[in-house]
């Protein structure tokens, strides 16, 4: 009876400490959300930003190029909190929480380790563009989650062979497909993984319904581009590169170094490389190990490619969904070789580090003004140049404008700044296709007497000119940035459109 006792009383005590370590847990993910949103109302929107948001403005089955799910978790949040920034980068802090339970999650379920469970769902938060993810709301943010959701819904399906972990999987499969393609490419390391550790998988029903369970929640993204004669798909087909690529050998020798050297910067925390090639070579690589690490070196593989047959140069977010399970092995190896302390230390300085980078891209920092430096110079300005436009329109006799760029990103962010919000519009001429190609743009205002407002980075150029019958205004507005100018607008008034065809370069 006293045994009993006894381990009744260790149980109670285990739990005890178990519920202590939860619950710093969850107070120290809630500071650093926290911390996020104080740090989200200091940049005005990125232009991608601002483009996902006016997408909530027209909801559709999906776009020209993302599927649908960021613009209706947009609409959402502004329908509760308004049309404003905090609105829209609030869902970001959300996808960044869930990422560190996910997280937790996994690492628990692979190394069965309360310590490493905790210590990954923490330093989740401190990987350069996992971070950035749940700060900034573009569709890398629910596209992280759903990735590691299938990641852990996989793993459990994959040992235990119960419908509910196919069904799951599933559905986050699904879901991330209505936030990226990208999600699609999961596949590849799970299918490398399972004709290692599961082949039977391959021999079950569930493994497909799963499949099945994805495409019917990404249907509508398929009927859409079939209504739109495939332009979506034909979009990412082009993004690769194959219908554009170069043959310059220096052109390919930059894009490997820059793709590469972007790569390392995303994964900066982590440096227990020699490690895990040990483990390798010495054959005690775990079959939990090579299920996080798979997911990053094919996607590696995959986007190298891209980035030598590109004529377009690289991106070096492409991968980052990919990196989703680093932190988790950072943990787990952090654990197991006793160096727990050491590690932590490096996370801490490496979110110091990251406290020191928003400190010096802020607009406010006068101390060490980075001006054109600045990485995050394209979240700067945009309400500037909205109240500069909202006052010279104010001072023209005739109210009765419209507001139009030859760049996307212009006209993304004056749609949100401009007061009263109103539509803006894309004048493409041989440019990139864009979204707003598929909406009615400016040639609605042909023959009218309302005033145009052109607004761009270069002077107006002589066909735009041209196509309007007189130049009622001119006026530019600079940018600051912590004292430093960054850019120049150029901002017209004109009256009389007479005609402009719509014109794009490709998809």
């Amino acid at each position: 009876m006293q045994q009993y006792l006894k381990e009744i009383r260790s149980a109670f005590a285990q739990n005890a400490i178990l519920n202590k370590k939860i619950l710093w847990l969850a107070i120290i993910l809630i500071g650093i959300a926290l911390l996020k949103i104080f740090i989200l109302s200091r940049y005005d929107l990125h232009s991608e930003e601002a483009q996902y948001w006016l997408w909530s403005k027209r909801l559709q089955l999906s776009y020209y190029s993302k599927p649908p799910l960021i613009a209706y978790l947009n609409w959402f949040s502004t329908s509760i909190l308004g049309d404003t920034v905090f609105a829209i980068r609030i869902n970001a802090v959300i996808f960044g929480i869930m990422l560190s339970v996910v997280s937790y999650l996994l690492a628990f379920e692979l190394f069965k380790n309360q310590s490493t469970a905790i210590f990954a769902a923490i330093v989740t938060n401190v990987f350069p563009l996992i971070l950035s993810n749940s700060i900034f709301f573009l569709t890398d943010a629910p596209l992280l989650f759903f990735w590691l959701c299938c990641m852990l819904f996989y793993w459990k399906a994959a040992e235990s062979q119960k419908p509910l972990w196919w069904i799951l999987f599933g559905i986050s499969l699904g879901l991330g497909a209505l936030s990226k393609y990208s999600i699609f490419l999961i596949f590849i390391p799970l299918v490398l993984f399972s004709l290692k550790y599961h082949p039977e998988i391959f021999k079950t029903k569930h493994f497909y319904i799963s499949i099945l369970i994805g495409l019917i929640f990404f249907s509508p993204v398929i009927y859409w581009n079939i209504g739109q004669k495939g332009i979506g798909f034909l979009h990412l087909f082009a993004l690769t590169g194959i219908n554009d690529h170069t043959n310059n050998l220096y052109q390919i020798i930059s894009n490997i170094l820059e793709y590469t050297i972007g790569q390392i910067c995303i994964l900066l925390p982590f440096y227990q490389y020699k490690a895990i090639y040990l483990k390798y070579r010495n054959g005690t690589l775990t079959k939990q190990m090579e299920f996080l690490i798979l997911p990053a070196i094919s996607m590696f593989l995959v986007f190298l490619v891209i980035s030598i047959i590109r004529r377009a140069g690289v991106y070096v977010n492409w991968t980052v969904f990919a990196y989703t399970g680093i932190p988790i092995l950072f943990a787990h190896l952090a654990a197991t070789e006793k160096k727990v302390k050491r590690n932590l230390r490096v996370s801490v300085a490496m979110g110091f580090v990251l406290l020191m980078f928003i400190g010096l891209t802020v607009p406010s920092n006068k101390a060490l003004p980075l001006g054109g430096l600045n990485p995050l110079s394209k979240t700067i300005g945009w309400s500037q140049l909205a109240a500069k436009i909202d006052s010279l329109k104010a001072s023209m006799p005739d109210s009765s404008c419209y507001v139009f760029s030859t760049n996307y990103h212009i006209t993304s962010e004056l749609w949100f700044y401009l007061k009263g919000q109103p539509e803006t519009y894309l004048l493409n001429l041989n440019s990139r296709m864009t979204q707003f190609d598929l909406w009615i743009g400016t040639e609605q205002f042909r023959n009218t007497d309302k005033t145009a407002i052109y607004v761009n980075f270069e002077k107006i150029t002589p066909e735009i000119e041209q196509g309007f019958s007189a130049i009622l205004k001119e006026d530019s507005c600079a940018i600051y940035s912590q004292d430093k100018h960054i850019y120049t607008y150029h901002i017209y008034f004109l009256k009389g459109l007479k005609s402009f065809q719509k014109q794009y370069s490709s998809y």
